[in-house]
């Protein structure tokens, strides 16, 4: 069962990094500058190393979050029992950097966003509004994961029984719950825009489509709580889920950048290589580089912004 479990997780966690790593590499080679999407999605990369080695010890140690039937009939030995309480000491470091890993990609998105809204007249208070929420949401998400056992030992004693704080019920659902909402507002941010820019009814459709897909994170949270509560005594199962969690998460954040990524290249087949091989590195392309009338179909600086992801050769 564990080292079933370690795959799955393992190559969750692999897919999440390789969509970061390609994030980054094709930054480079459209000559993207290095900015803080980029500077965060490096962070990811290091908590998703970080994660994964403690998940991986815990996964095979185990914790001492058992059912009571595996603890009325298993014989502990000192070994067990040292394992079992260095396991239940990584839990709430795992615990820690998945909520980690999860704000990180909040704020990849939301860094993405802040480009797109920047010349709207509600952008400044917005964001600022945006960014104490994310703040405030992630303090609590960690706080509640370290507040539910009296005394604060019971996280790790293997005998006697802690008791169901090491469930980490009330975890679970404020994490979930902050998790969802700050989703929800993500998906809100770019809508305003969309509604405003100059464009086909069928691209309009595709880019809502592309920031809608923070759906997935939701609907996956709201599948793992009630699971969860169905598995609570089963950490290798609700480490699983908020794996798959965060490569959602991972996809949702960066699923934006690599589509105007995708988009750019195709319209560097249609300008002459000498143009673009001159252009500084720390230079970003814009969309009137590849199309002279994209700028004068859109509403201001925020709409150029929007159109520079998808194809604007035919609107």
């Amino acid at each position: 069962m564990a080292t079933s479990s370690l795959a799955t997780i393992w190559v969750l966690y692999g897919l999440a990094v390789m969509i970061m790593v390609i994030r980054l590499l094709l930054g480079r080679l459209c000559k993207q500058k290095f900015d803080v999407g980029d500077r965060l999605t490096v962070a990811a990369i290091v908590f998703s190393i970080a994660r994964i080695a403690f998940t991986h010890v815990l996964v095979i140690w185990g914790t001492n979050n058992i059912s009571d039937e595996y603890r009325d009939t298993h014989d502990f030995s000192k070994l067990d029992i040292y394992h079992r309480e260095m396991g239940s000491k990584f839990t709430l470091v795992a615990r820690s950097l998945y909520i980690l890993l999860l704000w990180t990609q909040k704020f990849v998105l939301l860094e993405f966003y802040k480009k797109l809204v920047k010349d709207m007249p509600w952008a400044k208070p917005t964001l600022t509004c945006y960014l104490v929420t994310f703040i405030i949401t992630f303090c609590l998400s960690i706080i509640f994961t370290f507040v539910e056992c009296h005394p604060f030992s019971l996280y790790w004693v293997v005998i006697p029984d802690p008791g169901k704080c090491t469930e980490a019920i009330i975890q679970l659902f404020v994490v979930g719950i902050l998790n969802m909402s700050t989703d929800l507002l993500l998906i809100a941010l770019p809508i305003p825009i969309l509604l405003q820019v100059h464009l086909s009814i069928t691209k309009k459709v595709q880019l809502g489509f592309l920031f809608c897909v923070g759906f997935v994170i939701v609907i996956i949270t709201a599948v793992r709580i009630p699971r969860t509560l169905k598995n609570p005594g089963s950490e290798t199962f609700r480490i699983t889920w908020t794996t798959g969690e965060f490569l959602a998460a991972t996809f949702v954040a960066n699923a934006p950048t690599l589509y105007s990524f995708r988009k750019r290249f195709e319209r560097r087949k249609k300008k002459p290589f000498r143009t673009l091989a001159s252009r500084p590195r720390d230079e970003p392309v814009q969309i009137h580089d590849f199309d002279s009338t994209a700028k004068s179909r859109t509403q201001g600086g925020a709409g150029e912004a929007l159109v520079d992801s998808v194809d604007t050769g035919h609107t």
